[in-house]
């Protein structure tokens, strides 16, 4: 019995303990839409979505005015709000040449 107790704390322990951090999320995309801190983009990156509501800090520096029809680089945090278009936080956008 002490063996199985034993053996099921250290399962535990491997499967709770030993979890990867998330890291964050880098995809190119195509701006549909702006708004103050926020922005509706497309891609086509292997992300898992094709939409995007992208909202970022007031405190963000984007190094450009966003406007309609910019590609733009975004880094967002890895929590994904599930509903279409998903929602995702920035945490950096640039754009691309």
């Amino acid at each position: 019995m002490k063996k199985i107790i034993l053996i099921l704390s250290i399962m535990i322990f491997i499967f709770t303990g030993c979890k990867k951090e998330n890291e964050n999320i880098s995809f190119t995309a195509l701006i549909e839409n702006v708004s103050e801190n926020s922005m509706m983009v497309t891609t086509s990156d292997n992300v898992g979505f094709d939409k995007a509501s992208v909202s970022y800090d007031k405190n963000l520096k984007l190094n450009f005015n966003p406007k309609i029809g910019q590609k733009v680089k975004i880094v967002i945090l890895p929590e994904i709000r599930e509903s279409y278009p998903v929602q995702v936080t920035a945490i950096s956008i640039e754009l691309m040449p």
